[in-house]
C-alpha cells in the first residue's frame, strides 16, 4: 500500500511539473525564413498567389508525392483553395486557402492540418532590395496559436525544426523554380495573356533569312509572300487567316523565319448571309431543335481560323486531338520563270495549344514580347515548345507603324507532350535530301531547344529593356 501511495505522489508531482512548465511555455509560435531573388515582383506574386505551380515549390508534396490534391475557387487571389489528402499519417489531410492578397506586399494563407493548434497562418511578405530596388526579398512566416492546450504548447517546441525545415526547403525549391523563368516583367505589358487552342490548318510556307535590318526583313517577307500568292492563284486558293511569321533563328546579325499563310479552296469560306426570301422562309419553318442549333453553329464556324481561349488552371489537362487534320487540298507547286526555284511548301499544321497576347507597335518590339509570353506561360504552369510566331493584323509595309497590331503566340506542351510537327505534303519530301515529313518538326524542336537552352542567357540589352 505504501508503494502505491508513493507511486501516486510521484505521478502527481510529474503532472504538476508538466502543468507548471506548460503554463510557462509560449501560447503561440512563429517561425520564418527568407530568400532573395532578382526576378520581377509580378513573377513572384503570380506563382505564390495561386496553386498552378504549388507542387513545384511547396515542401508539402515532398512528404507524399502521391497525395491527392483538389483545387477549388479562382486560379489566383483570395478564395483560391487547395485541399490535400494523404495515406501518410504524418501528413493526413487539410487545406491551404488564400485569405489575404496585397500585391507586392503580402500574401496570407490559412492552413488547416492534423497538427495541434489553431489559427494557423502561412504568410509571405515581400520587400524590394538591391541598389536599384530590382530584387525581391521573400520572407515566409508560419504562425500558430495553442491557447490553453498544454500538449500543443509542448508540441510547439518542435515547430522550428519541423515546419522551419519545410519552409527552408520550400524557399529553396521556389528559388530554383524562379531561376528557370526568364527575367522579363510581363506585368508592364498592356494587353492580357491567355492560353488558346489553335485549330489545325492547311498552310503555304516559305523559309527566308535576312540581315537584322528592318528594310531587309520586310523585303524578304514580301518576296516570299509573292511566291505564296502565285501558288494560291495557280491553285484557286484563298487566305483562311492572317499572315503568320514563325521565328526560326533570331541572331545578332541575321533573322531566320518562315512566312506562312493559312489557305483553303477558293469560295469555301464562311457563307455570306442569304438574301433569298425563300431561303429565309424555309429557315423560319424549320423546327428549332438543339441538334439543329448545334449544326448551325458548326456551319458558321466552319472555315474560321479563330483560337478558343482556355483559362489556365493547375496544369494543362485537356488534351488536344492533334491527329485530326483538315481535308487535304490539291496543290501543285511549279518553279518560276527562268527556272527560279519555288520556295513554297504545302503543309498541314496540327492543332496545338499556345500562350498568346496582343502587341501594338513597331515590329522590332516583337522580340521582347515573345519573351514576355514565354515567361507568363511558365509562371502559369506551361512549358513552351516549338517556335514562337506572330499573326500580322496589318500589311507588311505597315509593320513599323506605331499602330501595327500583332498576335504573338508561343506553343506549349500538353500533358508533357510537345506539339505534333507540321506535315509536308507538296513537294513530297525526299528522305535522302529533306528527310521524312517530321523534318519540319525536327527543325522546330531544334529551334525550341536552342531557345530554352538560352533561358536566362537572354541578351543583356533585352533584359535591360524589361521594366522591373
Amino acid at each position: 500500500m505504501t508503494r502505491v501511495i508513493e507511486w501516486l505522489i510521484s505521478l502527481l508531482i510529474v503532472v504538476a511539473l508538466f502543468v507548471a512548465i506548460g503554463l510557462f511555455l509560449p501560447a503561440s509560435r512563429s517561425v520564418s525564413h527568407s530568400v532573395e531573388t532578382n526576378r520581377p515582383m509580378a513573377t513572384v506574386n503570380d506563382i505564390l498567389s495561386g496553386f498552378t505551380r504549388f507542387s513545384d515549390w511547396n515542401a508539402l508534396i515532398n512528404h507524399d508525392p502521391r497525395m491527392q490534391i483538389d483545387v477549388t475557387g479562382p486560379a489566383n487571389g483570395v478564395g483560391a483553395k487547395l485541399g490535400f489528402r494523404s495515406n501518410d499519417r504524418a501528413v493526413g489531410e487539410g487545406s491551404w486557402e488564400l485569405v489575404e492578397f496585397v500585391p507586392g506586399e503580402r500574401i496570407v494563407y490559412s492552413v488547416d492540418n492534423n497538427a495541434r493548434g489553431e489559427n494557423k497562418k502561412m504568410t509571405f511578405e515581400f520587400e524590394r532590395t538591391g541598389q536599384r530596388k530590382q530584387n525581391v526579398k521573400i520572407t515566409q512566416t508560419y504562425d500558430i496559436d495553442y491557447g490553453w492546450d498544454l500538449i500543443g504548447r509542448y508540441a510547439g517546441m518542435y515547430v522550428t525544426d519541423n515546419i522551419g525545415e519545410d519552409i527552408k526547403l520550400g524557399l529553396g525549391k521556389f528559388s530554383n523554380l524562379l531561376a528557370t523563368i526568364p527575367r522579363f516583367d510581363y506585368s508592364q505589358h498592356e494587353a492580357e495573356f491567355a492560353f488558346v487552342d489553335v485549330p489545325a490548318a492547311n498552310v503555304l510556307s516559305a523559309t527566308a533569312t535576312a540581315k537584322r535590318s528592318n528594310d531587309e526583313i520586310a523585303l524578304a517577307m514580301t518576296n516570299q509572300l509573292k511566291w505564296i500568292e502565285t501558288v494560291m492563284e495557280a491553285n484557286d486558293l484563298e487566305a483562311a487567316g492572317p499572315l503568320r511569321i514563325i521565328t526560326n533563328e533570331f541572331g545578332a546579325d541575321a533573322y531566320g523565319f518562315d512566312v506562312v499563310l493559312p489557305v483553303r479552296k477558293e469560295g469555301t469560306g464562311p457563307a455570306e448571309e442569304s438574301t433569298d426570301e425563300s431561303a429565309d422562309e424555309s429557315a423560319a419553318e424549320a423546327p428549332a431543335t438543339e441538334e439543329g442549333a448545334e449544326g448551325e453553329q458548326a456551319a458558321e464556324g466552319e472555315g474560321e481560323y479563330d483560337a478558343q481561349i482556355v483559362q489556365p488552371r493547375v496544369g494543362l489537362k485537356d488534351a488536344l486531338d492533334s491527329t485530326t487534320m483538315p481535308e487535304r487540298l490539291e496543290v501543285k507547286i511549279e518553279d518560276g520563270r527562268n527556272g527560279a526555284q519555288n520556295p513554297v511548301l504545302y503543309l498541314q499544321v496540327p492543332a496545338h495549344r499556345a500562350a498568346v497576347t496582343t502587341y501594338v507597335g513597331p515590329s522590332p518590339g516583337l522580340a521582347r514580347v515573345r519573351d514576355l509570353v514565354r515567361a507568363w506561360a511558365m509562371v502559369n504552369g506551361a512549358e513552351t515548345a516549338d517556335r514562337p510566331y506572330e499573326d500580322y493584323r496589318i500589311e507588311i509595309k505597315d509593320m513599323l507603324s506605331e499602330t501595327a497590331e500583332f498576335q504573338v503566340y508561343w506553343p506549349v506542351r500538353v500533358n508533357g507532350e510537345v506539339p505534333s510537327p507540321a506535315v509536308q505534303l507538296v513537294p513530297e519530301p525526299v528522305e535522302e535530301e529533306r528527310g521524312a515529313p517530321p523534318q519540319v518538326g525536327e527543325a522546330a524542336s531544334e529551334a525550341a531547344a536552342e531557345t530554352e537552352a538560352e533561358g536566362d542567357a537572354a541578351p543583356a540589352e533585352a533584359e535591360a529593356g524589361s521594366a522591373e
